[in-house]
């Protein structure tokens, strides 16, 4: 190599030789440049089992260590000499719990030599798996149990499926349930083509990491009780009368509902639902909210997905560090005027939105019936006990857009928001965002506007590089020929 740089300083003129280095490492600095880019958002979301990433605590987690006021015992189950990585994971995680807060007891259980110990734990032991964990408060009335599927949580990106480890989110949010004098509960209504628990997976993960327990049920055989969270998410089909009258007793004793549809949401179609809405004065519109393509913050890549801001004034959140994303919102109706509630707008549009009816056509495109002007997208209803969160946009919170195929919910802060507004109904002392031991996903995987301009930027700011370093080197080249 020495020989072939030697000779080519022979050969070469001296300023053909100082352009031809520097167009080299040039290239050579862009080329790692795009590849150390392409590594990160292809690699970015694989499993890290680093001890500094799993050993740091979020501070949510360690705040609600250092405010525990009884002892709590976590007992993972594994077999001696288990090689599983999972258990690294969790002892690693545990043993950070113990050495911040005294409070935590950490004893781990061989199913094989300690069959006794487990039963009481778990009752029925056989179908206890390696890697599951029992969280029990001090009195032993609570005993909390998370199953090792519970600490990694896989996503479909593209072809790639990433894995993250979830075990600090997973742990605190159980450790909470087992201290807390009453545990509230979040049921996904079932039975009438709802988005379900499982198409709502980040949202599930969110809720359980504020210390809420979650499950799945019909209205008629749901186990809700008061201060419990009923969510109805974009449903296909009707109510039925008793399934009304039995939301409406749940919300009189204290229930909580969170409703969200959308522009696909067949709302001419739900004539139970629209009385029981109307019963609060609330209401959804039909078709689907657009913003001026000059609005930058109104939509995310396309005119359909709005981006709104969100104010201060709203008493809720003093300061949301990303962005917001509603994919395919339809509007809400003007709240109406009902004795004993009161309605809190949370989110709107700016003046320059557009209701369009036809669903089905271009978003761009104005059409007859268009309805210009502000749009209500989120509004917080309260009752005498209860209240009512009402979302303009389901898929907001679904793992993945049927549209797209692509999570809005990972490159957004809609998880923080909804952790806000539910422990707002909920009256819970404030809940974990995601940040508690989980890494979120890459934004560059949905296009924002600005985005877009930083990586038109870059690419001006790369092909311009070189060609001024070869300007200038020829004109020094040309300086020094003239001398």
């Amino acid at each position: 190599m020495k020989d072939v740089v030697k000779k080519l300083k022979r050969t070469c003129p001296f300023g053909l030789y100082h352009v031809l280095l520097s167009l080299l490492t040039t290239a050579a600095a862009i080329l790692l440049c795009l590849c150390a880019e392409l590594a990160e958002e292809r690699y970015y979301l694989k499993w890290d089992v680093s001890s500094t990433q799993v050993s740091r605590l979020s501070d949510y987690t360690l705040a609600q260590l250092e405010g525990l006021t009884e002892p709590v015992t976590i007992y993972p189950v594994y077999t001696a000499g288990s090689t599983l990585s999972l258990k690294d994971l969790q002892t690693e995680t545990l043993l950070t719990m113990r050495l911040a807060s005294s409070m935590v007891k950490v004893e781990t259980i061989d199913p094989v030599t300690q069959p006794q110990r487990l039963q009481e734990l778990a009752g029925d032991i056989a179908n206890v798996a390696e890697g599951t964990v029992f969280v029990r408060n001090e009195a032993g009335t609570r005993v909390i149990r998370l199953n090792a599927e519970d600490f990694l949580f896989s996503q479909r990106m593209e072809e790639d499926v990433y894995t993250i480890y979830c075990g600090e989110a997973m742990l605190i949010g159980a450790i909470e349930r087992a201290c807390a004098p009453e545990v509230p509960a979040a049921w996904f209504i079932t039975g009438h083509g709802e988005a379900t628990r499982e198409e709502c997976s980040r949202l599930t993960l969110q809720m359980q990491a504020m210390g809420l327990e979650v499950h799945s049920g019909a209205l008629g055989i749901m186990a809700a009780q008061p201060g419990d969270v009923a969510l109805l998410m974009d449903p296909q089909r009707d109510l039925t009368e008793s399934e009304a009258l039995a939301l409406v007793d749940f919300l009189d004793q204290g229930g909580h509902l969170l409703l969200a549809c959308g522009a696909d949401t067949p709302w001419a179609d739900l004539p139970q639902l629209q009385g029981l809405c109307q019963v609060y004065g609330l209401g959804f519109r039909d078709g689907w909210v657009v913003e001026d393509a000059t609005a930058t913050d109104a939509y995310v890549e396309r005119p359909e997905w709005l981006s709104p801001a969100l104010s201060a004034d709203n008493g809720l959140l003093d300061a949301l560090p990303g962005r917001l994303i509603l994919p395919r919102a339809c509007a809400l109706a003007v709240p109406g005027i009902r004795p004993g509630i009161t309605a809190h707008v949370l989110l709107t549009t700016s003046e320059r939105a557009v209701l369009h009816e036809n669903t089905t056509g271009d978003a761009l495109a104005a059409a007859p019936g268009d309805i210009s002007g502000q749009m209500l997208l989120a509004a917080l209803f309260r009752l005498e006990k209860g209240s009512i969160l009402q979302l303009a946009s389901a898929d907001m919170l679904r793992d993945r857009v049927e549209t797209t195929g692509t999570s809005v919910v990972d490159a957004s802060e809609n998880l923080a928001l909804i952790a806000c507004w539910l422990d707002e109904m909920t009256g819970q002392k404030g809940g974990a965002t995601l940040d508690a031991g989980v890494k979120e996903l890459p934004n560059q995987l949905i296009r924002f506007d600005s985005e877009q301009t930083r990586q038109r930027v870059s690419v001006l700011f790369l092909a311009a590089l070189p060609v001024g370093l070869l300007a200038l080197m020829l004109v020094v080249l040309l300086r020094r020929r003239r001398l």
